[in-house]
């Protein structure tokens, strides 16, 4: 049975292209012939080398730059993937377009503020869902699945996996880490801050912030800031679980993170998360405090870490619960609810063609 797996290119790594490599491993592993349609060329981040599929379909050389461009990717990566027994979109952030299983990993199209044009949008697309929208709609976070003023009759949650990393025998130490792009939609310098009130009263511990800068102004203002805490730029994947696994504490600043993967990632190796709270990493992830901490000022932050740092048998205890609810974001867990929609969407699939040959 051959899938169309669409996307825009292999040429970055991130959540999305993780979910989008991992459809297609699991799909495989479960006798599934796999094609990807990209929207453009380009280099294959050496990440995503090994992804198993028959071919790569790349419909532009470059980046095209659409304009609409959710609208027109869609329709544009649709087209090619006419002819297949099941389609996923795994970049669906305009429900537009009749794809078997669309996933969507942001809701900012249908979020405030809502401006004419975007109410105008979302007033058509609202109209058009029954007829042009996928059959079935899946979401990175219950969260994000909840700030959509509507969605499709069949919908649900598919978490983005935590690929297996054993941290082995290695023995926890008294470490912070942020991890992610040094941005200022990470709110990087805000990280810094913190770090360096947390080190002004535990200053036993190191901390680090592990990341892909944004740019050079925006590093040079981290920079300027960090006197106690170590960056480390552009951190393979086997460095960044090298600190993971030795790290008890794990420092998230972003808001309304539709997921936030290195929070999961940081409960697999035994880390304590440090969130703030709101979006899916406060909602889905640590359930709102129960397999971690949250904050909504910088001083709640600084509590929460230092509580970690200097009370071992706190640490201990979230530090076991972290791992045991982290069983539900393992790959495992994710090809199992994957196949599970898949076979959804093939019976209606099979349901719509018997219709189709009955009348």
């Amino acid at each position: 049975m051959e899938v169309a797996i669409a996307y825009d290119t292999l040429s970055r790594w991130g959540g999305q292209e993780l979910v989008t490599y991992a459809m297609a491993k699991a799909l495989s592993e479960s006798g599934f012939t796999v094609d990807l349609v990209l929207l453009f060329d380009g280099e294959v981040d050496r990440r995503l080398v090994d992804i198993p599929a028959r071919r790569i379909v790349s419909l532009f050389e470059h980046d095209p730059n659409l304009p609409i461009r959710g609208l027109t990717r869609n329709v544009i990566t649709g087209l090619a993937s006419l002819g297949y027994d099941l389609t996923i979109n795994t970049v669906y952030h305009v429900l537009v377009w009749p794809f078997d299983i669309g996933y969507l990993n942001n809701p900012g199209t249908y979020m405030p503020p809502y401006r004419p044009r975007r109410r105008i949008f979302i007033e058509l697309n609202r109209i058009m869902l029954p007829i042009l929208g996928p059959r079935i709609l899946l979401a990175n976070s219950r969260w994000t699945l909840s700030q959509l003023p509507y969605r499709p009759r069949l919908s649900g949650v598919l978490y983005p996996p935590v690929m297996p990393h054993d941290c082995g025998s290695r023995a926890k130490e008294d470490v912070v880490v942020s991890v992610g792009r040094i941005a200022p939609d990470k709110r990087t310098t805000e990280i810094v801050d913190m770090m360096e009130a947390a080190y002004s009263r535990y200053p036993k511990a190191a901390y680090y912030v592990i990341g892909l800068p944004y740019n050079e102004a925006y590093l040079r203002q981290v920079r300027e800031k960090a006197r106690h805490v170590e960056l480390v730029l552009d951190a393979s994947e086997d460095v960044k679980w090298d600190y993971l696994c030795r790290a008890k504490v794990l420092l998230h600043a972003a808001i309304n993170e539709h997921f936030g993967l290195v929070v999961a990632e940081a409960q697999a190796a035994g880390a304590v998360p440090v969130v703030h709270r709101s979006g899916g990493a406060w909602s889905d992830i640590v359930e709102y405090g129960r397999y971690g901490f949250g904050y909504l000022n910088h001083a709640e932050a600084v509590d929460a870490v230092v509580k970690l740092l200097a009370n071992e048998d706190l640490y201990r205890r979230y530090s076991t619960e972290t791992r045991r609810h982290s069983l539900k974001f393992t790959y495992g867990a994710f090809k199992v609810r994957l196949i599970r929609y898949v076979n959804v969407a093939l019976g209606l699939n099979a349901a719509s063609r018997e219709t189709v040959g009955s009348t």
